[in-house]
């Protein structure tokens, strides 16, 4: 591990309830984080590596390629969007 390494979310954090991420999946809902799902963003990861987890900015950041899903700090889901649980389905 080198000092330029971090994960999304600190031993620290991920010990809040609730944990404070979440998905927000291609038709905008929002779902809790599955166990590997956490542990992904609680990986060190430096800066340029490429398998590093993408974290949206805000709910409404698009990727690239116009998608609106992916990992979001919970705190910038709108108030009216239900956060439903994790389903391993």
């Amino acid at each position: 591990m080198t000092r330029f390494e971090f994960a999304v979310v600190s031993e620290q954090e991920a010990q809040i309830k609730p944990y404070p991420y979440v998905y927000v999946e291609e038709d905008g809902s929002c779902r809790e984080l599955l166990a590997g799902e956490r542990m992904y963003l609680q990986e060190r990861f430096h800066p340029g590596d490429g398998g590093r987890p993408y974290v949206k900015r805000s709910y409404e950041s698009l990727t690239p390629d116009g998608k609106i899903l992916g990992f979001c700090a919970r705190k910038y889901i709108p108030q009216n969007i239900l956060i439903v649980a994790a389903s391993e389905d």
